[in-house]
């Protein structure tokens, strides 16, 4: 069969996989079945950041979306939906009606499929937690071609090794999902610039408890009296209630598309200071409040086309971390290891997290997340990042594999001390490593 050439969100690597795309459970049956010693992996929209949904030689299995399914919303927020079914397609068809996802992750292009595996969350982990305490249940197909269906208390065990299990348990074929009342599709944000990381560190952890939502971007590029300077934002649902039920609640307007052969010199130390510079400076001294559309607060980034191609053709690493609350001091010594390095980081964002779940590799941790992007190209990433993951591990914290690309497999266990019970699951449901990736490759997994 013709090979497709794959690669992840970040751009790093590419490689050729046969590509599968069933349009029924049966079809996709048939292909499971067919697999070779390489596997599958399923695959929703692409936007894991490195190898999670990739699978060399062997076989991407994307089911087809139907874009005409009618969401059916019960009168207690419960409704049904296909994995393939995308967070902004979820928005539009259920904002009007005035519901919403309790958790969103920062891009509306993911699938619920996608979001499940990876355990997605949003800026306000703290108050609702990740997906997974969304869901009420979900259907998998195994390796054995059966179909199951595991929730919250029913196959438990299996409903949370698949949750943050990256595709590795079976494919999610449908969700079903708690829906949160909204009374509008607006936001009402709050942003303050503070000079120093400390003393915007210091304003997270005493305020962010106080509102829906809460993040941070940190000026990691700038160096001396600017290093980590940034703008905390913290967001609260506007209680003005939308004009009518028919109306458009969800709507992501494109202000620019990237070219396919972006020139990577373009985004360089230089240049990288200077936008961080005019971010930074167009923020009003102060507070200041604004109203805010859903997707302009939760998706910034999906209004630029293909904003990955700004990295050049050599792509891009995201290193995010979760940093156990015990430890939180560290994040000053992060900031300016970053900052100080010769690594240009060009975006940096800090959240709050609350207590974990139960899913054994479900990231988040009581404690924050720090999320720093950084050009693959560099020749001193591979060894900055290695150090950087080491005081992370001494500091009880851990590695987002869900956006991981790059980091040594011995960590894993380390970093997630229930791997093993996770991998007893995953060898009961998949003893012969019918679903497979080449994340799952690289990390031993």
């Amino acid at each position: 069969m013709d090979k497709t050439l794959f690669t992840g969100w970040g751009n790093t690597i590419q490689t050729e996989s046969v590509l599968c795309e069933p349009e029924t459970r049966e079809e996709t049956r048939k292909i499971l079945f067919s697999l070779d010693d390489k596997g599958g992996i399923s695959r929703g929209s692409g936007r894991s950041y490195g190898d999670q949904a990739m699978n060399k030689d062997g076989a991407i299995i994307r089911p087809v979306s139907q874009p005409h399914t009618k969401l059916l919303i019960r009168d207690n927020g419960v409704i049904t939906v296909e994995a393939s079914l995308t967070i902004a397609s979820l928005l539009r068809g259920i904002t009007p009606s005035r519901w919403c996802l309790p958790v969103i992750p920062g891009t509306g292009f993911v699938t619920i499929g996608g979001a499940i595996a990876a355990d997605i969350h949003g800026k306000n982990h703290y108050q609702k937690s990740s997906i997974a305490d969304h869901i009420v249940e979900m259907t998998l197909m195994l390796a054995d071609g059966n179909i199951i269906t595991c929730g919250q208390e029913t196959e438990t065990n299996l409903f949370w090794a698949t949750i943050g299990g990256l595709g590795l348990t079976g494919i999610i074929l449908n969700a079903t999902l708690q829906l949160t009342r909204i009374q509008s599709n607006k936001i009402q944000v709050t942003s303050q610039r503070f000079h120093s990381f400390p003393d915007l560190f210091e304003e997270m952890k005493f305020t962010s408890a106080e509102f829906d939502h809460s993040v941070a971007w940190i000026d990691l590029i700038s160096t001396g009296s600017r290093t980590g300077r940034g703008i905390f934002e913290t967001g609260n649902h506007d209680t003005v209630e939308i004009a009518g039920k028919t109306d458009s609640s969800y709507t992501v307007r494109t202000i620019a598309n990237i070219p396919t052969r972006f020139p990577s010199r373009i985004l360089n130390r230089t240049s990288g200071k200077a936008y961080n510079a005019l971010r930074y400076f167009l923020a009003t001294k102060g507070k200041t409040n604004r109203s805010v559309s859903i997707s302009d607060f939760m998706h910034p980034l999906d209004r630029i086309g293909n904003w990955n191609r700004l990295y050049g053709p050599t792509g891009f690493i995201q290193w995010q971390v979760a940093i156990p609350e015990q430890s939180e001091n560290i994040l000053i010594d992060l900031v300016n290891s970053i900052s100080g390095s010769e690594i240009p980081a060009f975006l940096g964002v800090l959240k709050k997290f609350g207590p974990a779940n139960k899913s054994p590799l479900s990231f988040p941790i009581q404690g924050w997340t720090l999320a720093v992007d950084f050009p693959a190209k560099h020749h001193s990433l591979k060894k900055i990042l290695d150090a950087l993951d080491r005081e992370i591990l001494n500091a009880g914290g851990r590695v987002y594999l869900a956006k991981d690309a790059r980091m040594d497999s011995s960590l894993v266990p380390k970093m997630y001390p229930r791997l093993e019970e996770w991998s007893t699951i995953r060898d009961r449901v998949d003893p012969n490593r019918r679903w497979q990736s080449d994340f799952s490759r690289r990390l031993n997994l």
